[in-house]
């Protein structure tokens, strides 16, 4: 009877265990596709931060060239006069001037690269070629939805899928280098008398 019961300890254990490995594998794959549905949402997220920064960078702009025009002068002379005022202070307006125009050139450039980029393309102009500041504001103030996403959700069930094998795959390996089953020991043979 107690020779009996280990077998059946085991075959639980082992069930256990196989229901563990299919509740993780679930796991990795619906929250891969649940995340990966939230990519464009994140996306649009982005891209609404993004043009809210380059209005309010163009808006200042507009003021400075406005400035410009009261004085008589063109924008690229008001801007020469500027950086070469003897006076520290108006200098100091010319610097802060030629970085607004560098920013709203940045953020015309990035604008334009997602409005041309397709829907699969967006996120990844978001990954290469994003706005550090307007990225981390616009993941402080985005929250994720309900809504799915299926190509996007298609996405992140695969990665989920390919993530659980890979670690699982390095579990495997890792077991068999501290407990090696090969070679299996031979069972003791019959004994031969020495001739």
């Amino acid at each position: 009877a107690a020779g009996q019961a280990v077998p059946r300890l085991r075959r639980g254990w082992l069930s256990a265990m196989g229901m563990l490995r299919d509740l993780v594998f679930l796991a990795f794959v619906l929250g891969g596709a649940l995340l990966g549905s939230q990519v464009p949402t994140f996306v649009d997220a982005y891209g609404q931060r993004l043009g809210g920064a380059l209005d309010e960078a163009r808006a200042t702009l507009d003021s400075f060239e406005r400035a410009a025009a009261g004085a008589g002068l063109s924008f690229d002379d008001y801007r020469r006069r500027l950086a070469a005022s003897e006076d520290v202070a108006f200098r100091k307006t010319g610097e802060a001037v030629e970085r607004l125009v560098e920013r709203v050139a940045e953020l015309t450039a990035l604008q334009t690269a997602m409005a041309e980029a397709g829907p699969w393309a967006r996120p990844w102009v978001v990954v290469r070629s994003h706005d550090r500041a307007i990225l981390e504001r616009a993941y402080d103030q985005w929250r994720p939805g309900l809504t799915l996403d299926v190509h996007w959700g298609a996405v992140g069930l695969v990665l989920g899928w390919l993530l659980h094998a890979g670690g699982a795959g390095t579990a495997r390996l890792i077991e068999r280098v501290r407990h090696p089953q090969w070679p299996r020991p031979r069972p003791p043979g019959p004994m031969r008398r020495p001739r």
